[in-house]
């Protein structure tokens, strides 16, 4: 494990391009985001189904987020029980089990959210741990070209979400509803658990941590935990902007239920050009100014939607938007892991659990302002994601000149 955000002289690269391992995690990845960026879209068509606030609908993405904070309390325990092969079987079958209950449970004459919201926790949970073991076992098979094969498979998994809200629009458009759309998730969580099975020989997915203890956030670096509050501030303007926009969109534009539905696809078309992009760049250039640049084209695209009256030209500003998030994720979670004193799997799982807050908190925390303010006033929170986490990230390099961790080379960013 390297231990300079910059030392990537100090790593040697793994001998693997896309191979059977990689294809793998890509396919996990992928069913993952097909489920939450179809979520996103859904949850306010179905609040309309139900009646409901926003603040009540929000509660949905609150208690997803809970079993992502579940999940890093007890993930490093069951990957060290299973390994990292067993935790990402199990992890797919329960995203699996989750879409189904969520999609049933919304389908019952009365008393729907005492079953959508149980099945938002699984779904927190059993993904959590699929995605934290994934991109554990990224980092770990492609040595140096960690980051840039993490940013590849965040990309793909990018694309593969450009569907999933242009499904739920196509769908509720036919009269299937946005069910029709998230089922998806079943078949290709089907395909991940067939992939993963084959890959139990394979190093980076037999491993599993190391020591006995179970969850504790003992011994993390400051520049780690610096590190982890950037994409924690990166996801909650991630999570906020694909749940939300559609109310946006037909509050200040004169866009359908359908049109601004469909709209998110644009967010997640520019995570995927952009993460396509920052896949190749980042095999040349350290993640630290990646990860500012990205910051400030989120915030430009932002101040294009939040001004504009117009369907084409927000649908244009929310393509900058994706494309500025796109490489927040995998380059910050790529230097919270070269931060963690070789424990990767450790401070994925502690790190998660602020990922998980802030992605059920942030959506929430949205609707509840909107509630009181109108949506747009409530849309401000994106600005402010960005400028706290550019604050945190600027703040654990600086953290990392001065106590660097033992064994590292000298940093070289200037």
């Amino acid at each position: 494990m390297v231990n300079s955000v910059d030392d990537f002289a100090d790593r040697k690269p793994a001998p693997v391009g896309v191979d059977a391992a990689t294809m793998a995690t890509f396919i996990t990845l992928g069913a993952y985001t097909w489920f939450i960026y179809g979520l996103g879209p859904s949850i306010p068509l179905l609040r309309e189904e139900l009646g409901t606030s926003s603040t009540i609908a929000g509660l949905h993405s609150l208690l997803m987020s809970t079993g992502v904070v579940v999940a890093g309390f007890f993930g490093v325990r069951l990957v060290r029980r299973w390994r990292r092969f067993g935790a990402a079987l199990r992890g797919v079958v329960g995203l699996a089990v989750a879409a189904t209950a969520f999609v049933a449970g919304s389908l019952l004459p009365a008393g729907q959210l005492a079953f959508t919201l149980p099945a938002m926790v699984l779904a927190g949970l059993s993904g959590a741990v699929a995605i934290n073991v994934t991109t554990a076992v990224i980092n770990d098979h492609h040595g140096i070209l960690g980051p840039s094969v993490l940013s590849q498979a965040n990309a793909f998994a990018a694309a593969v979400g450009l569907v999933s809200p242009l499904a739920v629009g196509a769908a509720t458009a036919l009269g299937w509803t946005w069910r029709a759309a998230l089922l998806v998730t079943v078949p290709l969580a089907g395909i991940a658990f067939a992939l993963i099975k084959r890959q139990r020989a394979v190093p980076a997915y037999h491993s599993k941590p190391p020591g006995t203890q179970g969850f504790s956030a003992r011994g993390l670096s400051r520049a780690t935990w610096l590190a982890a509050l950037a994409v924690v501030a990166a996801v909650a303007v991630e999570f906020c902007s694909v749940t939300w926009t559609p109310d946006l969109l037909t509050a200040q534009t004169d866009a359908t239920p359908g049109t601004a539905t469909g709209a998110v696809a644009a967010v997640v078309g520019g995570m995927a050009a952009g993460r396509f992009l920052i896949g190749w760049i980042a095999r040349r250039r350290p993640p630290l100014g990646l990860f500012l640049v990205g910051l400030a084209v989120t915030v430009a695209g932002w101040v294009v939607v939040w001004t504009t009256t117009s369907v084409t030209v927000a649908i244009l500003g929310l393509f900058v938007v994706g494309t500025g998030i796109a490489g927040q994720f995998p380059l910050g979670i790529s230097m919270v892991m070269t931060f963690s004193r070789g424990e990767p799997d450790r401070a994925v799982a502690v790190a998660s659990m602020g990922f998980g807050a802030a992605s059920g908190l942030g959506p929430f925390v949205l609707g509840a302002l909107a509630d009181a303010f109108g949506v747009k006033m409530a849309f401000l929170v994106v600005p402010a994601c960005c400028l706290l986490g550019g604050v945190a990230v600027i703040s654990a390099q600086r953290s990392n000149r001065r106590s660097p961790v033992p064994g590292s080379l000298p940093d070289r960013t200037g």
